[in-house]
């Protein structure tokens, strides 16, 4: 074999390896231009989509947090972004809305409270209307770190959680619209709407700090 071709077979091999080390660091980088196909840096094809649960604990008091993901965007599901403490010896609860990006997660944590008006079938009101407002309803949020190089997705971070404040909510209820006659001179109606405000007074739970621990338990939101 000649030297000239010799030589052009050693620098075929050379650039059949430089490439080949090229393309094993971008594939370890996530691929060409970004992590496409994933998604906010997970290296699942599902990207962050999942099922995720994590145990908050903190001075005389105990919490599980959840939320779930479906096509990178949380769901709608109150049942699967919810979360629970127990704190105190009383019992706190509410939704929960969450954000992971980047290998970081935070979310906040709602009071819950909700004034929810039972409707008949034709739409009105049902009479008579009772509701239990909770006197320690509290809210708060909470932050960490998430490892999206596994479907684990082990989270590690601290919150806070605290009483809510003093407030006024107000009671509305739409009734039917009743149209009186007026001598011949038109007609004027009663008005369908009643506001009622209502002092709902603030929580006596004190700022409580915690400590979260947890992972994906699904790599499917539903």
């Amino acid at each position: 074999m000649s030297l000239k071709a010799k030589s052009a077979i050693r620098a075929a091999t050379i650039l059949a390896a430089a490439s080949a080390l090229f393309s094993a660091s971008q594939a370890e980088a996530g691929g060409f231009g970004g992590p496409g196909p994933f998604r906010n840096g997970s290296p699942l094809v599902t990207g962050t989509d999942g099922v995720y649960q994590c145990v908050a604990t903190g001075k005389n008091s105990t919490g599980i947090i959840s939320w779930a993901i479906t096509n990178g965007a949380q769901t709608a599901s109150t049942t699967a972004n919810d979360w629970i403490f127990f704190a105190d010896g009383q019992i706190l609860s509410g939704q929960t809305s969450v954000n992971i990006s980047n290998g970081k997660v935070a979310g906040i944590l709602d009071s819950g409270v909700n004034l929810d008006i039972p409707s008949a079938e034709d739409g009105s009101a049902s009479l008579p209307l009772v509701f239990i407002i909770p006197g320690n309803a509290s809210a708060g949020s909470f932050s960490g770190k998430i490892d999206l190089n596994s479907p684990i997705g082990a989270i590690n971070g601290s919150g806070i959680l605290t009483g809510t404040p003093d407030r006024v909510d107000q009671l509305i209820i739409i009734s039917e619209i009743v149209n009186f006659s007026s001598g011949g001179n038109g007609t004027f109606s009663e008005s369908p709407v009643t506001v009622t405000p209502i002092v709902v007074p603030g929580s006596t739970l004190e700022t409580l700090n915690f400590k979260i621990r947890g992972s994906r338990l699904s790599t499917s939101g539903s």
